[in-house]
């Protein structure tokens, strides 16, 4: 038997524990991965399907704007103007005929599963092109021993991850070093996209800084900050080679291996060496 949980965002199952020669029944809570369909609509009613994401349920709206967002499909400044339907598994968005966004140059097959945010993409200068500068100011400094603190908060504020073991979490987090919001999915992406849209439906991307990664940093994820505008992003495991070179080229600081002994800096030192003489 399957329960599901908050907002379908876990399910309850029974499980069998093999432990010291025996095997013992335990009720277990498991994250749930869903298909969630997006699409455009105009107002002749003609519809296009965008993409499918396999995600956890419960807030496909900042997941929905996030990914538009982080892949160049829409602009930031037309969040406030967006309308949409939205079903079970499935967020339509509807546009005037010339206002529609340009999506006859997205060639690559936008199905995704919750592992891998560019897979298929042609080429990768493709999204290089779409990436814009990001600013760097003396407000994006910030304090070194803040790291591994923000770490620690965006670790507390894991809900789902405490309560299923098997979800990704992203806190973004201000120049103070506060996490702002905390977003979880069994897709690491996902959870950035979600954390993303979040801040452009809320209005409030001005107080971001950075990103906090409860996993590794692929390309694909700085590839989401950068297009956010996000400066530092932080991660508690290892970096790629391709997410390192990424964030060098959009001046974003890339942190990784974040314990309590330490971490690493790959990118953009100047950011968290600015008070250390």
């Amino acid at each position: 038997m399957i329960v599901m949980g908050n907002e379908k965002k876990f399910s309850t199952i029974i499980s069998r524990r093999f432990n010291k020669n025996s095997i013992k029944l335990k009720t277990d809570h498991v994250a749930v991965e869903l298909p969630l369909e997006i699409s455009f609509k105009n107002d002749k009613g003609e519809s296009t399907n965008i993409t499918i994401l396999m995600r956890t349920p419960g807030d496909d709206l900042k997941l929905a704007v996030g990914f538009l967002i982080t892949e160049g499909i829409i602009h930031k400044n037309s969040v406030s103007k967006l309308n949409y339907e939205s079903s079970e598994n499935k967020i339509e968005f509807i546009f005037a005929s010339d206002e529609m966004p340009e999506i006859s140059d997205i060639s690559r097959n936008f199905v995704s599963n919750s592992s891998c945010g560019i897979c298929g993409k042609n080429s990768l200068d493709d999204v290089l092109k779409k990436i814009p500068p990001v600013s760097f100011t003396r407000n994006s400094m910030i304090e070194p021993n803040q790291i591994k603190i923000i770490c620690q908060k965006m670790r507390e504020k894991q809900k789902l991850f405490s309560k299923t073991g098997g979800v990704h979490g992203i806190g973004l987090f201000d120049k103070y070093g506060d996490i702002i919001l905390v977003e979880e999915d069994v897709g690491r992406h996902n959870a950035l996209d979600k954390a993303i849209g979040s801040i452009y439906l809320e209005n409030r991307y001005s107080e971001i800084l950075g990103a906090c990664l409860s996993g590794r940093a692929s390309y694909e994820m700085v590839q989401k900050a950068a297009m956010a505008g996000i400066q530092i992003m932080i991660s508690v495991g290892a970096p790629t080679s391709l997410a390192i070179d990424l964030a060098a080229s959009s001046s974003i600081a890339l942190i990784g291996f974040v314990s309590k002994n330490g971490y690493n800096i790959y990118t953009n030192e100047a950011i968290i060496f600015s008070n250390i003489n």
